[in-house]
Order: structure tokens, then C-alpha cells, then sequence
């Protein structure tokens, strides 16, 4: 008899075991949390991400946007940042940062696929992280980090053409963000070469932040390269949430209507900061769910 309620005691301790580690990575603890707040600062990107208390900064705006960014963080006292990213130089990606950086001044690590950029706006913002100790690493493609039980993967890290950025790959428990900064059709092909699945089998991703605010034209204004590239970019990783960073009635006509075509095709909905606002996206390590302010 003390065999057999030995024998339920094991079997009980091994099944519960074995639903805590049945996939790599998806365990988390029952009082976890993760929040993405894509933050919006008009025609620019910037995104919060929290989990499990610990924070990462992707982007800051563009210098219209430094009190949007600044705010945010004096609102919810957020004076240490794990990570701050920045996913290259543009100013509508790194504007917002000197400002923001004077009130989170403790940050353990800031990441770009460069360190210098000719501009102003790139001197105030390496004069503020000098001012608080941090440095610009580029990271490498394959790199991992820890953010409390999140995972952050670089997966581009090029900076050879204008609008190449740092490409994030973010999973949490069993759902998935992809972060594209401004990336055009040489990285996507890139990307999707890596990802694409010979035997024709998804790999599908809960979210993108859609590359360059939506744009459907290519740097030499080809818009029919750029299509092409983000149909297969997007078809690799079918994702079933688009967001859009984009300023309303911006002058580039940024979403472009072929890139929301292409995201109807999927059945992908479609979030965008100059109709919704700031977006919440929140996960329990298998579904998400999202709010907006307006």
C-alpha cells in the first residue's frame, strides 16, 4: 500500500515536472509579467518593454517627442533601464534620447548596429550617455539577452545601407515579437532567407512592428523592390498583429497602401499609432492581448 502512494507521489512530481519544461523557454514564473508599450511620438519609433520589472527602451522619437518619452518614464519612475536600444541613428529614432536620458540615467547596457553618426542630435545623445557612464556596443547577429524572463534575440545587425537597423526578435513564454527599426529590401531578403522553412511550414510570429512606419517605397523610390521583399518578409513570419509608428499626415505618405494591402491579405490586424495612440500590447506567455488610448 505505501509502495503504491509512493509510487502516485513520484508520478505526480514527474508530470508536474514535465509541463513545466515541455518547451524550452516557455516556463515563467506564475508571477511574471510582460508589457510592450509602443509609445507614440508622431512620425518617429519608440517602444517600452517591461517584464518581469525589468525595463528595455527601444528608440526614443524624434526631438518633438523628447517630453512624450521623458514623461513616460517620469510617470512611472523608471530612472534604471536594463537595456536601452537603439536601433540606428536616424533622428526620428534617437531625437527624444538626451532628454529621456536625464531622467533614466542608470543604464546597463545601450546596443545600436553603430556607434557614430555625423549629427547633432547623435553628439547630444553620446554626450548624455557619457554623462552617465554608458557606452554603445554593436552587438552581434545571434546575440542573446535576458530581460527578467524574456529573451532578446539580434537577428540583423548590419549597418551598410541608410536605413538598416538592429532586428529584434523577442519571446516571451510561447509568443513572439519582431522589432524592424527602418529596414528595407536588402535586410528583409536577408532575414526571410534565414527564417524562410524549406518544407514550406510557417514560423509565426504573435507581432511585428512593421519596418520603416509602413513605408511601401525603397530609397530609390522603387516601389515595386520594396513590395516584392516585404510579401515574402512578411509571408515568412505571418504575423497575426501589425503595429505601425507613424505621425498623422506625415509628408512621405508613411503607411504606404500597398504595405496595408499586403497585411489585409494576411488577416494581420493592424494597430497604428496616428489613429490609436499609445498601444499596450501585454502577454501571459501564451496569448496577447492589446489596448490603445484612443
Amino acid at each position: 500500500m505505501r509502495k503504491n502512494k509512493l509510487i502516485t507521489v513520484l508520478l505526480l512530481i514527474a508530470s508536474i515536472l514535465l509541463c513545466a519544461c515541455s518547451s524550452e523557454g516557455s516556463y515563467k514564473a506564475p508571477e511574471s509579467t510582460f508589457c510592450i508599450q509602443f509609445i507614440d511620438v508622431g512620425q518617429g519609433d519608440a517602444a517600452l518593454i517591461e517584464c518581469d520589472g525589468r525595463y528595455m527602451l527601444i528608440d526614443g522619437g524624434d526631438t518633438s517627442a523628447a517630453d512624450t518619452v521623458y514623461n513616460l518614464l517620469v510617470d512611472r519612475d523608471i530612472k534604471h533601464l536594463d537595456f536601452l536600444v537603439m536601433t540606428h541613428l536616424h533622428a526620428d529614432h534617437i531625437g527624444g534620447l538626451p532628454k529621456a536620458l536625464t531622467y533614466a540615467t542608470n543604464i546597463d547596457k545601450t546596443i545600436c548596429n553603430s556607434d557614430y553618426a555625423d549629427t547633432e542630435i547623435f553628439r547630444k545623445v553620446s554626450k548624455e550617455l557619457g554623462t552617465n557612464g554608458a557606452t554603445i556596443t554593436i552587438p552581434h547577429e545571434g546575440d542573446k539577452y535576458n530581460l527578467g524572463s524574456a529573451e532578446v534575440e539580434v537577428i540583423y545587425a548590419k549597418a551598410d545601407e541608410p536605413n538598416d537597423s538592429l532586428v529584434l526578435m523577442v519571446t516571451y513564454g510561447d509568443t513572439q515579437f519582431l522589432f524592424t527599426g527602418d529596414i528595407e529590401e536588402t535586410a528583409q531578403k536577408a532575414i526571410t532567407e534565414k527564417y524562410v522553412n524549406p518544407d514550406d511550414k510557417e514560423f509565426k510570429i504573435d507581432l511585428i512592428k512593421m519596418p520603416h512606419h509602413g513605408s511601401d517605397k525603397s530609397e530609390d523610390n522603387n516601389i515595386d523592390d520594396i513590395t516584392s521583399s516585404m510579401y515574402r518578409f512578411l509571408r515568412t513570419f505571418m504575423p497575426e498583429y501589425a503595429v505601425i509608428s507613424v505621425g498623422a499626415g506625415n509628408k512621405y505618405g508613411h503607411p504606404g497602401e500597398r504595405t496595408l494591402s499586403l497585411l489585409r491579405d494576411l488577416d494581420a490586424r493592424v494597430y497604428r499609432t496616428d489613429e490609436n495612440g499609445d498601444i499596450t500590447v501585454k502577454s501571459n506567455g501564451n496569448t496577447i492581448s492589446v489596448t490603445t488610448s484612443r
